[in-house]
């Protein structure tokens, strides 16, 4: 009998036939030790007969599978293996309602999200680019800014490092990339000056810079507390939130790009005399809903907090002091607010600063971008893109040689993206070349834990998260070096302190943890260095009827776990309904230990994840501190003054419940998550972090930004 060499795809294609798939897909029903191998050998006997020389299809294979299954007395294991059948049909039918061609073998879930965001359309909204396609024009965009003789080579590394998902570049590649106006940049800041003239100018960049896809940092510390004396006008000031409430007006407005609404981060540093009002802005429903606000606090501030010493406000105009008052009650002030909004949350000025290799010529960086994870020069920019860190695991090991060579092609990638790059106003373009900042990131840190079965909460993982961003940020300041030498040095390298140390590198830094929640979605992978919010959630893509989904590291635990199939079964079921499975008494322990989720992490050990990746990380790390809807003021104050004792630079915290309306609730008698991917806008002024203003479902607080894993829209998201 002739060896079975091809068959047909569903989609007419011939490929080589691989009797591992055969093997793969049996043992994902039957646990038996070597028991899908002699299956598997069976179903190809008969196969063979079957197709008597011909191609064999799909579907002839997997008929042919669920008879062997049912021959062999695996009654449960054909009853599961047609189940997944008929579930991948439905998944065929939705991906076919949606009208992209799958050419990467993309979930359904990656699909509609490309649809929604990234996929060309043609004028009567239909999809002309496949995801191939669209990794194949961003990596040929970036690479045109190479040599011509290499570019093709390039091009080839690029595309392969994105179409294999180990690394994503932000939404502005993927949006922009290869059109008329590419603005591939996700981050700004912009300068506020004590002059209306000047303030205004920045409503007008505001303006241009979110119009096409980027997202707004401002420091308001310039500008004079409310009844200072205004001398032009013989008049008095109205302070820094009033005009914080124009920008805020401003941005409702534009519609970035098309894609998104605008995104802010406002700050106010600790000593200004209106900080108490700042800090309040907030609280009132509808009022300043385009900004993520925090307070500027120094290491003065911090330490006159824990010696309980008095703190002065001084007028920014003059320099005078305009009240003191107890530090500690005015950090007590903004913790109690953050526990009951979520704002203000914390930046640390002096973290930011300590290392700042231009402080000396360009001063400090003062402002961050909407979600905190890029402190910025006014003007200054960051191009940015995310490590997939669950492609790197092999078995029990990580792959370091692997996520080495990756971070080198991605750190060249985004060096190439600030030349290539279309710029919103002259300043930041001259800025942006000037400095050549990039921010190399990760994702999927959940999915690598859950793979090696590392908890996230845990000494092991804390460790594991300062190797692995070592590696990331040694092997990209190593590329950017190497890139120096092949290039040159970034413009400003002379005013800086690496031309004082001898250090020639490309950017003036390189690794950056931003929010990454939709293209985690395109990664398939989870967001960021965050926990996994549930293990199990519905997604409703095409219908109202949803299909649900349990982590597929979990799936796998439990497979191989040492229950029964009836208590296997259990296990999914409850995981479906709470999205934990912490309260399953009979699963071991080693497993609930290491599939732990958001609300199942102690407030700490968040805060110890985030400074392990900081100490590895030249910008900054943007991440959600999750607390229980019973924690209490006093815990939030305890991770807000931990954060900054380990080096954080800043601090996001999210409570349960704390908003008017749960972000993303989980409750017992409902799946975790409902994920909906049915577009329809939401006017501009309705929107409140808690509604998605496209799909209008609720959205869910994830690396310091309110983000939507119904359709992939995020406030600040890249």
């Amino acid at each position: 009998m002739t060896e079975m060499r091809k068959i047909r795809k569903r989609d007419g294609r011939v490929v080589a036939f691989e009797e591992a798939k055969i093997v793969a897909a049996i043992s994902a029903v039957v646990q038996e030790k070597h028991e899908p191998e002699r299956l598997a050998k069976i179903v190809i006997t008969i196969l063979k007969k079957a197709v008597n020389g011909k191609i064999p299809t799909v579907e002839q294979v997997q008929d042919i599978v669920e008879q062997v299954l049912m021959a062999g007395g695996h009654y449960e294991a054909a009853k599961a293996y047609i189940l997944y059948r008929k579930q991948h049909q439905t998944l065929r039918s939705a991906k076919a309602v949606i009208g992209v061609e799958d050419d990467l073998g993309l979930s359904l879930n990656q699909l509609k999200v490309l649809e929604n965001r990234y996929l060309r359309h043609d004028d009567s909204g239909k999809v002309i680019e496949t995801p191939r396609q669209l990794f194949s024009r961003v990596a040929k965009f970036v690479a045109g800014n190479e040599p011509k003789a290499k570019r093709k080579d390039w091009e080839a590394r690029f595309y392969e490092v994105i179409s294999r998902l180990e690394f994503m570049p932000a939404g502005g590649y993927l949006r922009s990339a290869g059109t008329i106006k590419p603005s591939l940049a996700n981050c700004f800041v912009l300068p506020v000056e004590d002059d209306m003239a000047a303030i205004f100018d920045a409503v007008k960049w505001l303006a241009l810079v979110q119009q096409r896809g980027g997202g707004t940092g401002f420091n308001f510390s310039k500008l004079r507390p409310k009844g200072d004396y205004v001398q032009k006008s013989g008049g008095f000031a109205t302070g820094p939130v009033s005009f914080m409430k124009v920008f805020d007006a401003a941005t409702g407005q534009v519609m970035q790009g098309g894609f998104r609404m605008g995104a802010n981060m406002g700050i106010l540093n600790v000593d200004h005399p209106d900080i108490l009002e700042f800090i309040a802005c907030k609280t009132q429903a509808g009022e300043i809903t385009n900004f993520n606000i925090s307070v500027g606090a120094t290491d003065e501030f911090m330490i006159a907090v824990k010696k309980n010493q008095q703190f002065a406000l001084k007028n920014p105009r003059t320099g005078e002091v305009a009240q003191t008052l107890p530090a500690r009650k005015l950090f007590d002030q903004i913790v109690a607010l953050a526990w009951r909004t979520g704002d203000p949350g914390m930046i640390f000025l002096d973290a930011i600063n300590r290392n700042n290799p231009v402080i000396k010529t360009l001063g400090p960086m003062l402002a961050t971008n909407p979600c905190g994870e890029q402190p910025l020069h006014p003007f200054d920019v960051c191009n940015l893109g995310s490590i997939n860190l669950a492609k790197f695991v092999r078995g029990d090991r990580i792959d370091w040689e692997r996520l080495k060579k990756v971070t080198q092609i991605a750190v060249r990638f985004l060096d190439n993206g600030v030349d290539v790059s279309g710029y919103p106003i002259p300043q930041i373009e001259a800025m942006a070349k000037a400095n050549r900042r990039i921010g190399l990131g990760v994702m999927g840190w959940a999915d690598m834990l859950y793979q090696l079965g590392v908890a996230y909460n845990s000494n092991d993982g804390v460790k594991l998260a300062e190797k692995v961003m070592k590696t990331i940020n040694d092997a990209a300041v190593a590329e950017s070096v190497s890139l120096a030498r092949e290039k040159g040095v970034f413009k400003n390298w002379k005013r800086s302190d690496y031309q004082k140390r001898g250090v020639r590198r490309r950017n003036l830094a390189v690794t950056t943890i931003a929010p990454t929640g939709t293209i985690a979605m395109v990664a398939g992978c989870s967001s960021g260095i965050e926990p996994e919010f549930a293990l199990s959630f519905v997604k409703n893509v095409v219908d109202e009827a949803g299909l649900t989904y349990v982590n597929e590291h979990f799936k796998k635990a439990v497979a191989s776990a040492k229950l029964s199939e009836e208590q296997k079964k259990q296990v999914l079921e409850e995981v479906a309904k709470s999205g934990s499975c912490q309260q399953i008494e009979y699963l071991p322990d080693s497993i609930k230990k290491t599939f732990v989720t958001a609300f199942d992490i102690a407030p700490e050990w968040h805060v110890k994840v985030q400074a392990a990746f900081q100490k590895h990380t030249e910008n900054a790390v943007s991440k959600t501190i999750n607390f229980p809807q019973n924690a209490t003021i006093e815990e939030v104050e305890k991770a807000y003054l931990l954060a900054w004792e380990l080096g954080c630079k800043g601090i996001t915290i999210y409570r349960s419940g704390s908003k008017d309306a749960q972000v993303l609730s989980i409750k017992a008698e409902k799946p975790a998550q409902q994920i909906q991917s049915k577009v329809r806008i939401t006017p501009l002024k309705q929107k409140l972090d808690k509604i998605c203003p496209e799909c209008g479902k609720e959205m869910e607080v994830v690396e310091g930004c309110a983000t939507c894993r119904h359709c992939g829209f995020s406030k600040c998201s890249v």
